[in-house]
């Protein structure tokens, strides 16, 4: 353990994994959140001509 952790922290190409994991891993995050937001949300298609003003 000793020696994975002083690679992660201790060496350029190490800080370069930890960031390029965490990017993946905030990716992947928002990716199934959008899907789950997408299933929740259907889509109604679109608007009606009486329903594009702003106070409507």
């Amino acid at each position: 353990m000793d020696a994975i952790f002083s690679f992660l922290f201790g060496t350029r190409a190490g800080l370069a994994v930890l960031f390029v994991g965490g990017v993946a891993l905030f990716g992947l995050i928002a990716f199934v959140m959008e899907k789950r937001t997408h299933k929740l949300y259907v889509d109604r298609g679109p608007k009606n001509e009486d329903e594009d003003g702003f106070w409507d």
